[in-house]
């Protein structure tokens, strides 16, 4: 019964470790996107080079993204298991895991489900639906990024009060 207890706390120990560095690649990601990229390429006027830069954070950037997503999803859902019992008992990690999980909800919609569907009415020529489908991923992505900020604040503060 030892061995089982210090092999799982050893794997706790590195899904806990994976969590918090995938965490900051999705908080660093979404801030350097959305504040500094995103808006950069909003004023590059159309050309073979704006096409370019657009390929390689499509075939570059989107994928390491992806991945952080997907992995701060299942170590996040590992660690809300494994440390019910701590969360319960904690008002501060009841406000983090509901930032949490709108961050990760809002990131899987918007780069899983909404890409797809964007690309999806830009081929059918949809151009209105685009449009609205596109405002709306714009106000979604400033909510993703403050949900995810806040999130990783009240971690840190969690980790260094308690």
């Amino acid at each position: 019964m030892i061995i089982i207890k210090s092999i799982m706390d050893g794997f706790y120990g590195i899904v806990l470790l994976i969590h918090v560095l995938t965490g900051a690649i999705f908080v660093m990601t979404l801030v350097i996107m959305q504040i500094v990229v995103g808006p950069a390429m909003g004023k590059v006027p159309a050309s073979e080079g704006k096409t370019a830069a657009q390929g390689v954070i499509q075939k570059r950037w989107v994928p390491v993204i992806d991945a952080a997503i997907i992995i701060q999803s299942v170590t996040a859902l590992i660690i809300l298991i494994e440390r019910w019992d701590m969360i319960a008992a904690s008002p501060l990690l009841h406000v983090k895991i509901t930032f949490g999980i709108i961050a990760l909800v809002l990131a899987n919609l918007l780069h899983f489900y909404w890409r797809g569907k964007k690309q999806k009415l830009k081929r059918e020529g949809k151009t209105e639906e685009f449009k609205k489908l596109n405002q709306l991923t714009m106000f979604l992505e400033k909510a993703a990024l403050v949900f995810a900020v806040a999130t990783f604040v009240l971690a840190v503060s969690f980790n260094h009060l308690f």
